[in-house]
């Protein structure tokens, strides 16, 4: 039985409102979420935009389901969505931080906390299988790092000191973040690779090629290797002679072969028990010998190719409140590439009655939209992204205004104001004309969680929300 140990914590000193609902990730070495953010893993899904999101899961791991076999990275919680591409597993699948045996630090940053309850790290056996998806089965039953959260608020960084256990090869570490004062912990992966039982001359990781384009013919790709200062003389080009050589998992695999051959201080490829690295399709990693001097290796694409600009919108009801005069219409709006994203509301008559726009760049962001003298009746929002060479994409959705038809009186509405409430709050559901009260005693805190991410508390619409929230009637 492996056993805990006891852990040194580094801190910062800035608090964040413990109203605010907790996600985050892992910084230093880099979990598989955010090796997505920043590009080095790929097709990822909705996990590029808001690896903060991942692995939102109610609490209880290792027991069974908690979360389900098969989706202990993903989690099962109201996010789940977000992570569900990050559930799969080959050896060669994603990017890997070199790690080794004994004393390793482990950073988290938060972009929302939570008092928490403890962080908990579990590794996977030496003998697990890396082409099976991730279940208990392929983890150590203990944990081998535990730290107390002590039921207080985290700073937005923090540092844990452990001792990982004896491993080669490669290995995943189950790092669990469980929130004290709810029910939900997040999951994260790291993927790791450790000094190989069998050595390897190539024990110096220094780039990835992560092939994310298809390319055509007529272009190339090339590396710039640099240590510390480029080296030109180290540089290797594919040439893409035909539309199939395009292909992302063609010409990965084309460009490392070729690296190998090329390249007597390089080698690129899948690393295998035997210490040897071969080229597979798709992801392959950088090595070098240790003493070589080389620090990196990027990878440059000469293409006409254009990775196409894409907009999203989500998070739109059909039928909105007016409250005052006003309806809280917002929207969550996605896109690849930069753009300037304009919402605009127009009534029956075609006249404009509300508008929001913000600069949105390769992530997801909410756009509120600002209106005054809202009447009941059928409106069309129009969105429109705007990008640098002035190319547009449009989407255009209906929906209802209702006038308050009378009812139940409220404080506020949901959810404005949100860390204000406290037992006994009544807040307007806009989403559907209901006023409900926030519930007295321990639970009276759930009501100020929420978060677009994650609205399980969420009056009326959250899967949680009856542990929060009780139903009062209709507005009046």
């Amino acid at each position: 039985m492996m056993k805990f140990n006891k852990v040194a914590l580094t801190v910062s000193s800035l608090l964040v409102s413990s109203g605010v609902f907790a996600h985050g990730y892992l910084t230093e070495p880099l979990s598989r979420d955010y090796m997505c953010q920043k590009g080095i893993n790929t097709q990822c899904g909705n996990a590029q935009y808001e690896p903060q999101s991942v692995g939102e899961s109610p609490k209880g791991y290792p027991k069974a389901n908690l979360p389900p076999e098969g989706l202990l990275v993903s989690g099962n919680g109201p996010s789940k969505y977000i992570g569900v591409k990050l559930n799969e597993q080959t050896s060669d699948r994603w990017a890997k931080n070199k790690m080794h045996a004994g004393e390793n630090t482990f950073s988290w940053h938060f972009t929302a906390v939570h008092a928490t309850q403890n962080w908990k790290y579990y590794i996977t056996k030496q003998d697990w299988d890396p082409n099976m998806p991730l279940t208990r089965a392929s983890f150590e039953s203990e944990p081998f790092c535990q730290v107390d959260g002590k039921e207080t608020v985290p700073p937005v960084n923090i540092t844990h000191t452990c001792q990982v256990p004896e491993r080669s090869g490669y290995q995943v570490i189950y790092a669990n973040w469980e929130i004290s004062n709810t029910g939900n912990t997040f999951y994260k992966v790291i993927d790791a690779e450790f000094e190989d039982a069998a050595p390897s001359e190539w024990n110096k990781s220094i780039g990835y090629i992560s092939p994310k384009l298809t390319l055509k013919a007529g272009d190339s790709v090339k590396t710039r290797v640099f240590g510390p200062d480029e080296r030109p003389e180290l540089s290797t080009t594919l040439a893409i002679n035909s539309d199939s050589e395009g292909d992302i998992n063609v010409w990965s695999k084309a460009l490392a072969t070729k690296i190998n051959a090329e390249q007597p201080e390089l080698h690129a490829g899948l690393k295998n028990n035997k210490g040897e690295v071969n080229p597979v399709e798709g992801m392959n990693t950088l090595y070098t010998r240790s003493g070589s001097g080389l620090t990196r290796v990027e990878i440059e694409l000469d293409t006409q190719q254009q990775e196409l600009p894409t907009m999203t919108v989500s998070g739109l009801e059909k039928n909105y409140t007016i409250v005052n005069g006003m309806a809280p219409v917002s929207i969550n709006v996605t896109t690849t590439g930069s753009m300037v994203v304009n919402a605009k509301l127009f009534d029956a008559s075609q006249t404009l009655v509300g508008f929001g726009s913000k600069l949105i760049e390769d992530v997801t962001d909410k756009i509120e939209l600002e209106a005054t003298h809202m009447k009941a009746g059928k409106h069309r929002l129009v969105v429109v992204g705007i990008t640098k060479d002035q190319k547009t994409l449009q989407q255009s959705f209906d929906i209802q205004l209702n006038e308050n038809t009378g009812g139940a009186d409220y404080q506020y509405t949901y959810p404005d104001r949100l860390k204000q409430y406290a037992g006994g709050t009544r807040v307007l559901q806009p989403k559907n004309g209901k006023v409900y009260e926030c519930n007295k005693g321990p639970t009276s805190g759930w009501c100020t969680i929420y978060s677009t991410g994650a609205n399980q508390y969420e009056p009326g619409v959250g899967g949680f929300w009856q542990d929060a929230w009780s139903e009062t009637g209709t507005t009046r």
